[in-house]
């Protein structure tokens, strides 16, 4: 039974080193690393990174020190009402604490009794405290905690798109594998059926055979031409869409140049996780769900916050500087202080936004859910189909090899003239069936695999 399969394969083979003489071949390997390397798509993978990295040293900023200064001056007929100079140091911390540290120096023949100071300026440090509203989390630790959980996303997003990138990669390689070998099948038929024909004309001359013979032997010299014509036509359309995945680095696009695909190829069967359910918990698509959750989780907690009353404590202690030096002149009596206090009666606002938090919350729940749900019927759906395609891809092997034996059988019969044209010409068009079958049949494990692949999501690097 292998035997047949053998010779067959050796009509590609033949085929295939004669091709290469003149072309490249491309490997599926090579194919893939080039795509994963300088496809578009990868780098807009690498840019989603780079947009969570981004988003950290954004929302880390809210933390940042800041210097401020300002100076406000009054002349008017020659006299200065009044000169305020103040120059301060603001360092946010994470707990809702601000420690704030400046120095003033006021001045001026009109100036406001609450704002003069001493000759040399007045130092001041202390801290601002929420109390109330803000003391457990406030808009700026809310926003770093969603960055940090929308960087873990970039990460996900980043492998979901290669992964992606991927498949579709995949399906075209394997595309263009099947077209170029539905070609190589119909130019082998073609160049039978000539011969074909070639032979029972001159048997026709001699009266071997009768003249109708001549006829349908043209007859399928023509229909092979067709079917030629056709998977040629598929084939130039798969490289076309090969192309879309063939670039080089700095995003130039490339082109076949005549490439051929790697032929006779082993099957290699996919290993698959020992337990689905497990990879199903932990896959990226529920993983960035989960992670929506989180930060909408972080929504709520805020807007809860929000409901408890605004209460703020300032506190600083003041010194007059000696030399420039403000610790000599210290004393825990000179100091200022102060409390805001604010509080809505009704709260109709604050309500009504945790509120529409929650929905959003209990929105996301439902989706993840049903996310989860639709992720387990994809999953052991595609492994079903690749394994009853695999094993369909095994039985059309065995019929190759059975109807190549039918026909090379029917063709020694044809030779030694006890055979007809219609009845090899039936035993070559089952071989033809069953070797497309084959083909396509391959062609749809492959398909399978790449897709089973994706929905898995091994790690790319």
């Amino acid at each position: 039974m292998r035997l047949a399969v053998v010779i067959f394969s050796l009509l590609f083979l033949v085929r295939g080193i004669i091709a290469q003489d003149s072309t490249q071949v491309l490997t599926y390997d090579q194919f893939i690393k080039q795509v994963l390397e300088n496809h578009p798509y990868a780098y807009q993978a690498a840019i989603i990174l780079e947009k969570g990295e981004s988003t950290i040293r954004k929302s880390r900023g809210a933390f940042d020190p800041k210097l401020t200064g300002n100076a406000n001056q009054k002349y008017f007929d020659g006299t200065q009402y009044y000169s305020h100079l103040n120059g301060a140091l603001k360092v946010p911390t994470w707990y809702g604490i601000s420690l704030e540290s400046g120095y003033q120096l006021n001045e001026g023949s009109y100036l406001n009794p609450e704002n003069r100071v001493p000759d040399a300026g007045l130092w001041y440090a202390g801290v601002r405290m929420e109390l109330g509203n803000g003391l457990i989390i406030d808009q700026r630790r809310a926003e770093l905690e969603k960055a940090k959980l929308y960087q873990q996303s970039t990460i996900l997003e980043n492998q979901i798109l290669l992964n992606e990138l991927k498949r579709d990669a995949s399906i075209a390689y394997w595309d263009w594998y099947r077209s170029y070998q539905e070609m190589n099948i119909y130019e082998i038929a073609l160049q039978n059926a000539i011969t074909r024909l070639e032979a029972t004309k001159g048997a026709a001359e001699f009266g071997d055979r009768p003249s109708i013979d001549t006829v349908e032997a043209s007859l399928l010299v023509q229909n092979r031409k067709i079917s030629l014509l056709k998977a040629k036509t598929k084939y130039k359309n798969s490289i076309q869409k090969m192309e879309m995945y063939l670039w080089d680095e700095g995003m130039i696009p490339l082109e076949l140049n005549n490439a051929i695909p790697e032929i006779a190829s082993e099957k290699k069967d996919l290993l698959l996780p020992l337990s689905l359910d497990s990879l199903i918990q932990d896959h990226p698509f529920l993983a960035m769900n989960r992670l929506m959750l989180d930060q909408l989780e972080v929504d709520l907690k805020l807007k809860r916050e929000q409901l408890k009353p605004q209460v703020t404590l300032k506190y600083n202690a003041i010194s007059e500087p000696v030399n420039g030096n403000p610790i000599p002149s210290y004393s825990s009596s000179n100091y200022t202080w102060g409390a805001t206090f604010a509080y809505p009666l009704f709260l109709r606002k604050e309500r009504g936004e945790v509120q529409l938090a929650n929905l959003k919350l209990q929105e996301q729940e439902v989706k993840f859910k049903t996310e989860t749900a639709k992720l387990t019927y994809n999953l052991n759906s595609v492994v079903n189909d690749y394994y009853m395609n695999l094993e369909q891809f095994e039985m059309t092997k065995d019929m190759l090899s059975s109807s190549f034996s039918l026909f090379e059988a029917e063709r020694t019969l044809f030779e030694l003239g006890e055979s007809s044209v219609f009845m090899i010409n039936s035993r070559e068009n089952y071989w033809l069936q069953v070797s497309i079958q084959n083909i396509q049949s391959e062609n749809l494990c492959r398909t399978i695999q790449a897709e089973l692949e994706y929905l898995l999501m091994p790690t790319i690097k």
